[in-house]
């Protein structure tokens, strides 16, 4: 072959190369699931692959616009400097932001670059971690609501933390929950809307109609609405009025029944992402298993408050029946004894038995009267807490100072807040070895707040000696708090707070 005609083949041959290599990297280039572009120094594309699509523009409106405009308002300080070291001729090795898309939604990217300063461009390749981000926060917020579960808070609690758990992590403008009513109406228990103080609760909503609360209702199941256009019922005509195009509603279902539902809405049609409401049943299952928990200490404080009420009543019962029983015949025969004793001429063995007969009657009486005292006073009975106290004291053997109510309680409040004294400067006089005790009892808006000191020689512990276990079970029975504060050396002060309305034992 010649030479020029060699050259010239060769020549075919590495355009042919050249060409074959180009449209491979155009084929990368237009197929690859990797968002990939180039961008000017001016702050515009130049040019991206379909993979931007992802983002719902236009390709018009993604070269027109600054890139900047794309991204999220809280991350827009971070891109710009970003861009700033772009500009300077530093490669951008990982950056993480979040770009709005044209429907409203929020897609996360990590993205990574490649300068060419002498053209002032740079290359930009991009991952959609989206998925990734949603489900580690996602996580973190089921986390977050289980360990107020584990922790025993109060469902107010619960459902506050939950809605606004909720709100965030679907992006949505509010968030709701409600609890049905046997009437087919609801009741809101919690709200939450981002960028300002937590949302008003809407009003009681009867159900019935197109809508998510009415939905979940006859169906038990979580659900799904794209678009209120055609929605009926309150619940329809609430979410026109205030803007809002969808919805997704999970329900709560406590130990198989029905109690409630959790309601994210938003202001776009089909604005919410796919399976949002099987996500969002995951956390409506840790609002039921709150409500059980709280529905289970309630009625296990219910039947110990039964238990106290019970034995507070039997104590009354038993003390009436001494009184008037076998109290009352016992003065009976008392005063037959003494009538006796009179009729007698005082002399012989007679006089004698009667003397005996009387002094043991006499002897029993007493002691009766003591075991009635110990299981109710009846100075409780006559004057409250205060007369109950003041009558205990002139019996404990110990100086101890008093400032007492003279308010009447409820009786089941009295008979327990002497109790708990009693006990208490019962475990000062075994084992405080105290020279002075101080019992204080007032009565603090809706609650009894007493306190029980001594200056003895400290160290008790709740945990040790049965005294002290059996006053915190009462008072805990009681739905009150027992606090013990009992350092070495420095004597013991036990605080204690009875409310006024003791739990509901019916």
């Amino acid at each position: 072959m010649p030479p020029l005609r060699g050259a010239r083949a060769r020549l075919r041959s590495r355009r042919d190369r050249r060409l074959r290599a180009e449209r491979e990297v155009e084929r990368i280039f237009e197929l690859s699931a990797t968002l990939l572009g180039v961008a000017g120094f001016d702050g515009y594309l130049r040019r991206f692959n379909p993979a931007f699509g992802t983002f719902g523009y236009s390709g018009e409106e993604l070269l027109s616009r600054p890139w900047i405009d794309f991204a999220h308002p809280d991350d827009r300080e971070r891109m710009l400097n970003a861009a700033a070291s772009l500009a300077g001729g530093e490669d951008v090795v990982y950056l993480e932001n979040r770009v709005v898309c044209r429907d409203g939604s929020v897609r996360w990217v990590e993205w990574s670059t490649r300068v060419v300063p002498e053209e002032e461009l740079f290359y930009v390749a991009g991952r959609d971690v989206t998925q990734t981000r949603v489900a580690a926060q996602e996580q973190a917020a089921l986390r977050r609501v289980a360990t107020l579960v584990a922790q025993a808070r109060a469902p107010e609690h619960v459902f506050g933390a939950v809605t606004e758990e909720v709100g965030r992590l679907l992006g949505v403008e509010r968030a709701d929950m409600l609890r049905y009513e046997p009437d087919r109406t609801t009741t809101h228990v919690a709200s939450w809307s981002p960028g300002g103080p937590p949302a008003v609760p809407v009003e009681a909503m009867r159900l019935g109609g197109e809508n998510a609360a009415t939905r979940v209702w006859d169906t038990g199941a979580p659900v799904r609405i794209d678009s209120y256009a055609a929605a009926t019922g309150a619940g329809g005509e609430y979410a026109r009025v205030n803007g809002f195009g969808s919805s997704v509603a999970a329900p709560i279902s406590v130990e198989g029944r029905l109690w409630g539902a959790v309601i994210a809405a938003s202001k776009r049609e089909r604005g919410l992402p796919p399976s949002a409401e099987e996500r969002l049943a995951q956390f409506t299952a840790l609002v039921a298993m709150a409500i059980a928990n709280a529905e289970a200490r309630a009625e296990l404080t219910a039947s110990r408050a039964r238990i106290v009420a019970t034995g507070d009543e039997a104590r009354r019962r038993l003390r009436r029946d001494l009184h008037d029983g076998a109290q009352q015949r016992l003065v009976q025969t008392i005063l037959e004894l003494r009538l006796a004793r009179q009729a007698l001429d005082g002399s012989g063995d007679a006089q004698r038995m009667v003397e005996q007969a009387l002094a043991t009657a006499e002897a029993a009486n007493a002691q009766l009267r003591e075991l009635a005292q110990g299981i109710l006073p009846g100075a409780l009975s006559d004057a409250g807490i205060g007369g109950g106290i003041r009558d205990l004291l002139s019996r404990v053997g110990l100086p101890v100072s008093v400032d007492v109510t003279t308010e009447r309680l409820p009786r089941t409040v009295e008979a327990n807040a002497y109790f708990v004294v009693a006990e208490a400067l019962t475990n000062v006089v075994k084992h405080a070895s105290a020279t002075r005790a101080h019992v204080a009892a007032e009565v603090d808006g809706e609650q009894l707040r007493l306190e029980i000191s001594d200056d003895g020689v400290g160290g008790a512990h709740p945990g040790r000696g049965s005294g002290l276990v059996g006053l915190a079970d009462r008072v805990e029975a009681l739905g009150g708090e027992l606090i013990i504060t009992s350092p070495p050396g420095a004597g013991t002060a036990l605080r204690v707070t009875l409310p006024l309305e003791p739990p509901e034992t019916a």
